[in-house]
């Protein structure tokens, strides 16, 4: 939909875009990695000339489908949006969200993304192209907000009073098995994961037949390691990655402020309003932290 052809208030929702999105009370609440998420999964659709269906698993209030569908660089946005996620109020949250940014394409459905009859209901390979951020936070770390300790030990991670270390990657294979299930031959995985767990995060992917394609690292400035990784995946894909230059967030000496690079604005033109959101308990990349002297 064009910009002329909006109401005022939808408009300006867009225009405010991350700030004002609903987050129920206690809920886990979206950060920076869920804008990124978005706006890495938009440029590389925009690159292959768009597609007409995307579903994102762990959906929670929307952020990261919404950063997908309003970012400038898919000039062919989806008509159809669908979000997974196991917590009703967040996806109550989402479709009231949905229906002030006036994204009437999107639909969210309360439920496991370990679920395989509830994702062949949504659409087995009927989806062009999946993200997710999934869950990488250990069970049983203590946690204020109510609904993310259950997001933590919710059917698809591991239990956190049988929990052992071996179990960590089970919910990124969870979701991983989910994305494969909803899309077609050579449909597009999009993830955000911490860098430091790539061989868990490799592993994930082959176990689902998913073909590793591109790789973006993210670091919080020049002098640290990548924090992140952006990756773009293919169902049933030779894995033929391309690692791309890295994403720099912040320059190596700044204020207390965020003050994002103009590359890191580029790339997704939401993290200055992401620093305005509420961010207690938000699953965010840290600021830099620089070399003591």
């Amino acid at each position: 939909m064009s910009d002329f052809c909006l109401s005022a208030s939808v408009a300006s929702a867009r225009s405010a875009f991350p700030c004002g999105l609903e987050q129920p009370p206690g809920a886990y609440r979206f950060g920076a990695d869920a804008l990124l998420l978005g706006a890495w999964a938009a440029r590389c659709l925009g690159e292959a000339g768009g597609v007409t269906s995307v579903a994102e698993l762990g959906s929670g209030c929307g952020a990261a489908l919404f950063a997908l569908l309003l970012h400038p660089a898919l000039t062919r946005p989806p008509s159809q949006a669908l979000g997974v996620d196991d917590k009703e109020a967040l996806c109550a949250a989402a479709r009231r969200n949905a229906e002030r940014l006036g994204l009437d394409c999107c639909h969210f459905v309360q439920g496991d993304v370990g679920d395989s009859a509830l994702l062949r209901q949504c659409g087995q390979s009927a989806f062009a192209a999946v993200l997710a951020n999934p869950p990488y936070d250990l069970p049983g770390r203590e946690a204020t907000q109510p609904l993310r300790e259950q997001a933590l030990r919710s059917s698809s991670r591991p239990d956190a009073e049988t929990f052992r270390k071996e179990d960590i990657p089970a919910a990124l294979n969870v979701f991983c098995r989910a994305a494969s299930l909803l899309l077609p031959h050579h449909g597009r995985f999009y993830a955000i994961f911490p860098a430091g767990d790539i061989s868990r995060l490799l592993s994930a992917l082959s176990a689902a037949r998913l073909g590793l394609r591109r790789l973006l690292p993210v670091h919080a400035d020049r002098q640290r390691s990548a924090l992140r990784l952006l990756v773009e995946a293919r169902r049933d894909a030779a894995s033929d990655c391309r690692l791309l230059p890295p994403l720099f967030l912040h320059a190596p000496e700044r204020g207390s402020g965020p003050e994002w690079t103009p590359e890191a604005l580029h790339f997704c033109p939401w993290l200055a309003g992401s620093s305005q959101t509420g961010r207690s308990g938000a699953r965010e990349l840290p600021p830099p932290q620089h070399p003591q002297k």
